[in-house]
């Protein structure tokens, strides 16, 4: 049975104030500690925008790489993807690199001039410096009450996806970002656990694919990207509504979220929503 779960935030836009030895940089990367008695699983989700960033934060926090057991990847951009060659280069032996099979594909954003935003690596490079790619579309089980939700379907007509581009089949097209995906932990006792990248699926829309691919209606902690950076009023709002009747007693917004969402949802649900920040560690 799982016990325990620690999160320490590796890399994230801020930094906290008790840490001056980190460094903040657009990204995310979160090292999950899981323990089931006197075995402990070490999962890394997302490896932040650079290696240069990640190796150091991992070096000031003293998380040692070499024992992670498990790499997954919440979707293709470079923000969560640009620090995986140095993790890569930095442990012993390969290791599996768990994510959908469209992180490669071209991603591209047209503000304000069009540009790449994709992972700055092939899937070549990352085999040859030890990566062992595992693709998977759908859910997958990680580790004992832990999965991946594969895929997230689009409910909310209030959570869309825009700005995005690819270019597919030789067509230049929009970027709905099939690869985005979150982690569900199943924790005993207290409910679900949601983690997740940028949810440019949407966070609610995340939450509830979370709850049905683990029957575990209960939202205990909510935590990662929400992507409501550019949200307008009415997604910000609708957001705080339903996060507040869904009632979880942890929610660490970052990275994406933007200051004026993370604002609201402050208001919303009180000293239970903390903004995260490179050097915090979670107890859940």
């Amino acid at each position: 049975m799982l016990q325990d779960p620690r999160l320490t935030i590796i890399v994230e836009n801020s930094a906290s104030l008790d840490n001056s030895s980190v460094w903040a940089q657009h990204g995310l990367s979160i090292f999950l500690e899981l323990g089931y008695g006197p075995e402990r699983i070490r999962l890394l989700w997302d490896t932040g925008a650079s290696s240069e960033v990640m190796l150091h934060n991992a070096d000031a926090l003293d998380l040692d790489l070499n024992v992670i057991d498990l790499i997954c990847l919440s979707h293709g951009h470079y923000d969560h993807t640009g620090g995986l060659m140095g993790v890569l280069q930095r442990r012993n032996g390969r290791i599996c690199i768990l994510a959908h099979p469209d992180i490669f594909s071209p991603k591209l954003k047209d503000r304000p001039a069009l540009q790449f935003i994709g992972a700055p690596f092939t899937r070549t490079q990352a085999k040859a410096a030890g990566a062992i790619m595992l693709d998977c579309r759908g859910p997958a089980a990680v580790a004992p009450g832990v999965m991946t939700t594969g895929e997230v379907p689009r409910i909310e007509t209030i959570e869309k996806v825009e700005g995005f581009w690819t270019v597919r089949e030789g067509q230049y097209c929009q970027d709905t970002i099939p690869d985005d995906q979150a982690l569900a932990v199943n924790m005993p006792g207290k409910g679900l656990v949601v983690i997740t990248g940028c949810a440019h699926s949407g966070i609610i829309n995340t939450i509830r694919h979370a709850q049905k691919i683990t029957g575990v209606e209960k939202l205990y902690a909510l935590i990662g990207g929400f992507h409501l950076m550019e949200a307008d009023d009415k997604r910000i709002e609708a957001t705080a509504e339903a996060l507040r009747k869904l009632d979880p007693a942890i929610v660490r917004p970052g990275h994406c979220t933007g200051q004026k969402a993370v604002y609201r949802l402050q208001e919303s649900l009180g000293e239970r929503c903390r903004p995260l920040a490179v050097g915090d560690t979670i107890q859940l």
